[in-house]
């Protein structure tokens, strides 16, 4: 009898030392809703638990990245050097974008040595990397990534594929969202971006060093795999990790859901009944019989929207009415109407920003484009990272314009164009950009390459003080060749002694 006690004696003991993987071997939220969830999942950027219980990662805010991790470390290898252990997952999520077919950006299940990843950017980085250390193999991060957005930088199949990543979003192995029913071998394709809840399941077996991806819009599991790939993550796992989700959005946003979550180690974790989670969110319904109060309230809305519309209309045409001013009567009336400027340059607002849409002929957002020309800001910068800035000018000039006047402006544009507004330079010294005072800057930044905690200015050679900036010496080499003058003159130092917008005929 003493032995037996012996024997539990130290069996207690060796479950205490081994706490993560004893304690934390398995997880299991049917919805993120009751005591003690929100203490177990330590949430990142904008993610958020909503009120009937559903994990939202992200919103519909541009450039923002959500983090949502088990707090606790999780056991994955024994030693530094040892082989990790098996483990699965199944998770329901929903995408849900803000307009319909264009995704932004997506979500990814994650393995992460930590709960921040600290700088760690949004857009087509899904909080997961950033384009420094993209590739590294000391980030030690694991992903699933469900992509509904084209990056051709990643080398993308598609808007709406499954890839495995590690270390880079750069995927080792991706295909089509899809998944088989069953009843035959072809599978069906599904739309990430169709708001419908999705379950996926992902497995590694560390004998065989299997992984394998499944999706389904059912609570089934399928039995033939979407993905399967052999790989050892012997080598990326550390001993302890942290097992959660990243998402992130970009210039076009979408909300990304999780409903449910299940994860194990050494062994096969719970399938999800969908129809037991928590309901995506919606508008409210009106019921019938509210019908004739909703139809008469509306109507006398529109008499009273229509009446004040009607002022509103006559004191802005007053308003904007165009008033000669002193100095017009000295050297004549101005070139444009005051109506004229403010139509186009949108009021000079923020997210209104000149040169793009008159030297392309297109609008920052063109659904009918090609996918790598989807958003203008990210074609125009593609094309001038590669050289080939020219190509972006509107085809319907037949190629008669001033090239070096298009190049200055493309690349103004590309610097008001930085999602950071203190990265943006002034309106004043874009004038002087413009009228030749000043030369433009050497370097170009990326659209999303300014690092706020460095600070830099908005003018003249700060510029180059930001990360990310990219030399466009090479590009102006090619630049040279361009320029109607023919000579071999750096276009920015012609730009510093005389403007290339004058008419110098």
């Amino acid at each position: 009898m003493a032995g037996r006690l012996n024997l539990f004696f130290w069996a207690f003991l060796v479950l205490l030392s081994n706490p993560a993987k004893s304690q934390f071997d398995e997880l299991f939220f049917s919805g993120f809703k009751g005591i003690g969830v929100a203490s177990n999942l330590s949430l990142n950027g904008v993610a958020q638990i909503q009120g009937n219980g559903i994990l939202q990662l992200t919103n519909e805010t541009q450039r923002q990245l959500g983090h949502a991790f088990y707090s606790n470390p999780i056991q994955f290898k024994n030693s530094t050097d040892g082989k990790a252990f098996s483990f699965s997952t199944a998770f329901a999520f929903a995408m849900v974008p803000e307009y319909a077919k264009l995704g932004g950006h997506g979500l990814a299940f994650t393995i992460s040595p930590t709960k921040e990843i600290p700088g760690a950017l949004p857009s087509q980085y899904l909080g997961l990397v950033n384009s420094t250390d993209n590739g590294n193999i000391t980030n030690h991060i694991f992903a699933v990534e469900f992509d509904t957005v084209q990056d051709f930088e990643f080398a993308d199949i598609n808007d709406n594929h499954v890839g495995i990543d590690i270390n880079s979003l750069v995927s080792n192995k991706s295909a089509t969202a899809a998944y088989f029913d069953g009843t035959n071998s072809s599978s069906q394709v599904l739309d990430l971006k169709s708001g419908q809840v999705i379950q996926a399941w992902i497995k590694y077996d560390s004998q065989s060093n299997q992984l394998d991806v499944r999706l389904s819009p059912s609570s089934i599991k399928p039995r033939s795999t979407l993905l399967s790939v052999q790989v050892d993550l012997s080598l990326i796992l550390q001993e302890s990790m942290y097992v959660g989700f990243s998402s992130s959005t970009g210039l076009l946003s979408s909300s990304h859901y999780i409903m449910g979550w299940s994860f194990k180690m050494n062994g096969d974790a719970k399938s999800l009944y969908l129809d037991q989670l928590p309901s995506l969110p919606s508008g409210s319904n009106v019921n019938n019989h509210t019908g004739l109060i909703v139809g008469v309230s509306v109507s006398a809305t529109l008499v009273i929207i229509l009446v004040i519309g009607s002022a509103f209309y006559l004191i802005r045409k007053i308003k904007n009415a165009d008033v000669i001013e002193a100095w017009e009567l000295d050297i004549g009336p101005h070139r444009f109407t005051y109506k004229e400027l403010k139509k186009a340059t949108r009021g000079f607002r923020d997210k209104e920003l000149i040169g793009f849409e008159a030297v392309c002929g297109r609008r920052p957002i063109e659904p009918k484009a090609l996918p790598e020309e989807l958003m203008l800001v990210d074609w125009v910068w593609e094309k001038w990272r590669l050289g080939a800035i020219l190509e972006v000018v509107d085809s319907r000039l037949g190629g008669e314009f001033d090239e070096l006047e298009a190049v200055v402006l493309l690349k103004l544009g590309l610097m008001c164009s930085n999602n950071a507004p203190k990265a943006r330079p002034p309106m004043r010294q874009a004038v002087r950009y413009l009228d030749g005072e000043v030369p433009l800057p050497e370097t170009v930044l990326a659209p999303d390459a300014y690092d706020g905690k460095k600070g830099g200015g908005v003018g003249g050679s700060e510029f180059e003080d930001y990360v990310n900036s990219y030399m466009t010496s090479s590009n102006y080499e090619k630049v040279t060749t361009w320029s109607s003058v023919g000579d071999d003159r750096d276009p920015d130092i012609e730009a510093g002694s005389a403007s290339p917008l004058h008419d110098t005929r």
